[in-house]
Protein backbone atom coordinates (compact mmCIF):
# COMPACT_ATOMS: atom_id res chain seq x y z
CA UNK A 1 0.00 0.00 0.00
CA UNK A 2 1.26 3.49 -0.78
CA UNK A 3 2.05 5.73 2.17
CA UNK A 4 -0.35 8.38 0.87
CA UNK A 5 -3.17 5.81 0.95
CA UNK A 6 -2.21 4.72 4.46
CA UNK A 7 -2.06 8.36 5.61
CA UNK A 8 -5.55 8.90 4.21
CA UNK A 9 -6.83 5.96 6.25
CA UNK A 10 -5.19 7.36 9.38
CA UNK A 11 -6.79 10.76 8.73
CA UNK A 12 -10.21 9.10 8.48
CA UNK A 13 -10.09 8.42 12.23
CA UNK A 14 -10.26 4.65 11.93
CA UNK A 15 -8.18 2.34 14.08
CA UNK A 16 -5.12 1.19 12.14
CA UNK A 17 -2.42 -1.48 12.44
CA UNK A 18 0.80 -0.50 10.65
CA UNK A 19 3.14 -3.40 10.08
CA UNK A 20 6.17 -4.19 8.02
CA UNK A 21 9.80 -5.01 8.48
CA UNK A 22 12.42 -2.46 9.50
CA UNK A 23 12.80 0.38 7.02
CA UNK A 24 9.34 0.15 5.44
CA UNK A 25 8.27 3.59 6.66
CA UNK A 26 6.12 2.92 9.72
CA UNK A 27 7.82 5.63 11.80
CA UNK A 28 7.86 8.05 8.86
CA UNK A 29 4.11 7.58 8.42
CA UNK A 30 3.45 8.04 12.13
CA UNK A 31 5.49 11.26 12.08
CA UNK A 32 3.45 12.54 9.12
CA UNK A 33 0.22 11.73 10.93
CA UNK A 34 1.29 13.34 14.20
CA UNK A 35 2.22 16.51 12.28
CA UNK A 36 -1.22 16.47 10.66
CA UNK A 37 -2.86 16.10 14.08
CA UNK A 38 -0.79 18.87 15.67
CA UNK A 39 -1.78 21.25 12.85
CA UNK A 40 -5.36 20.59 13.98
CA UNK A 41 -4.52 21.14 17.67
CA UNK A 42 -4.88 17.43 18.48
CA UNK A 43 -2.12 16.07 20.71
CA UNK A 44 -1.75 12.33 20.24
CA UNK A 45 -0.33 10.15 22.98
CA UNK A 46 2.66 8.16 21.76
CA UNK A 47 3.52 5.15 23.89
CA UNK A 48 5.59 1.99 23.77
CA UNK A 49 6.05 -1.00 26.08
CA UNK A 50 9.66 -0.20 27.06
CA UNK A 51 11.60 2.93 27.88
CA UNK A 52 14.05 2.40 25.03
CA UNK A 53 11.26 1.94 22.46
CA UNK A 54 9.42 4.97 23.87
CA UNK A 55 12.52 7.18 23.68
CA UNK A 56 13.04 6.25 20.02
CA UNK A 57 9.63 7.66 19.09
CA UNK A 58 9.54 10.62 21.46
CA UNK A 59 6.93 8.99 23.67
CA UNK A 60 6.56 7.47 27.11
CA UNK A 61 5.99 3.97 28.37
CA UNK A 62 2.48 2.56 28.40
CA UNK A 63 2.76 1.87 32.13
CA UNK A 64 3.74 5.47 32.85
CA UNK A 65 1.11 7.06 30.61
CA UNK A 66 -1.71 4.98 32.09
CA UNK A 67 -0.28 5.13 35.65
CA UNK A 68 -0.43 1.36 36.03
CA UNK A 69 3.05 0.92 37.47
CA UNK A 70 4.37 -2.60 37.09
CA UNK A 71 0.90 -4.12 36.83
CA UNK A 72 -0.12 -6.09 33.81
CA UNK A 73 -3.78 -6.43 34.80
CA UNK A 74 -5.78 -3.95 36.82
CA UNK A 75 -8.67 -4.83 39.10
CA UNK A 76 -11.77 -2.77 39.92
CA UNK A 77 -10.18 -1.45 43.12
CA UNK A 78 -7.19 -0.02 41.26
CA UNK A 79 -9.44 1.30 38.48
CA UNK A 80 -11.44 3.22 41.12
CA UNK A 81 -8.17 4.66 42.47
CA UNK A 82 -7.15 5.77 38.97
CA UNK A 83 -10.52 7.43 38.42
CA UNK A 84 -9.89 9.57 41.49
CA UNK A 85 -6.43 10.72 40.37
CA UNK A 86 -6.98 14.17 38.90
CA UNK A 87 -3.85 14.17 36.71
CA UNK A 88 -4.71 10.78 35.18
CA UNK A 89 -8.33 11.75 34.65
CA UNK A 90 -7.41 15.04 32.95
CA UNK A 91 -4.80 13.43 30.70
CA UNK A 92 -6.97 10.54 29.56
CA UNK A 93 -10.34 12.28 29.32
CA UNK A 94 -8.95 14.63 26.64
CA UNK A 95 -7.23 11.85 24.68
CA UNK A 96 -8.39 11.44 21.08
CA UNK A 97 -5.53 9.47 19.46
CA UNK A 98 -3.30 6.80 21.00
CA UNK A 99 -0.27 5.58 19.05
CA UNK A 100 1.29 2.36 20.35
CA UNK A 101 4.68 1.48 18.89
CA UNK A 102 6.40 -1.93 19.11
CA UNK A 103 2.95 -3.45 19.58
CA UNK A 104 4.34 -6.98 19.32
CA UNK A 105 5.87 -6.46 22.77
CA UNK A 106 2.56 -5.52 24.44
CA UNK A 107 0.98 -8.33 26.45
CA UNK A 108 -2.75 -9.11 26.27
CA UNK A 109 -3.11 -8.04 29.92
CA UNK A 110 -1.72 -4.58 29.24
CA UNK A 111 -4.06 -4.20 26.24
CA UNK A 112 -6.99 -5.20 28.42
CA UNK A 113 -5.94 -2.70 31.10
CA UNK A 114 -5.65 0.18 28.61
CA UNK A 115 -9.10 -0.65 27.23
CA UNK A 116 -10.66 -0.90 30.69
CA UNK A 117 -9.14 2.42 31.83
CA UNK A 118 -10.19 4.36 28.73
CA UNK A 119 -13.75 2.98 28.82
CA UNK A 120 -14.05 4.03 32.47
CA UNK A 121 -12.52 7.50 32.01
CA UNK A 122 -14.62 8.22 28.90
CA UNK A 123 -17.82 6.70 30.39
CA UNK A 124 -18.50 4.53 27.34
CA UNK A 125 -18.54 0.89 26.30
CA UNK A 126 -16.78 1.67 23.02
CA UNK A 127 -13.46 -0.17 22.64
CA UNK A 128 -10.66 1.94 24.12
CA UNK A 129 -13.21 4.56 25.07
CA UNK A 130 -13.71 5.58 21.44
CA UNK A 131 -10.09 6.76 21.18
CA UNK A 132 -8.47 6.22 17.76
CA UNK A 133 -5.86 3.48 18.20
CA UNK A 134 -2.82 3.32 15.91
CA UNK A 135 -0.76 0.17 16.39
CA UNK A 136 2.69 -0.07 14.86
CA UNK A 137 5.15 -2.91 14.86
CA UNK A 138 6.36 -6.14 13.39
CA UNK A 139 5.17 -9.40 14.94
CA UNK A 140 8.07 -11.21 13.26
CA UNK A 141 10.50 -9.12 15.28
CA UNK A 142 9.84 -8.91 19.03
CA UNK A 143 7.69 -11.02 21.39
CA UNK A 144 5.63 -9.56 24.28
CA UNK A 145 7.56 -8.40 27.31
CA UNK A 146 7.38 -11.19 29.87
CA UNK A 147 7.72 -11.12 33.64
CA UNK A 148 9.60 -14.44 33.57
Amino acid sequence: MKQSTALGILKSGRNVFLTGSAGTGKTFLINQYTSYLKERKIKPAIVAPTGIAASHIGGVTIHSFFSIGIREYIDEYYLDKLMQMKSVHERLSKLKVLIIDEVSMVSPGVFESMDKILRAIKFTDKPFGGVQIILSGDFFQLPPVSKE
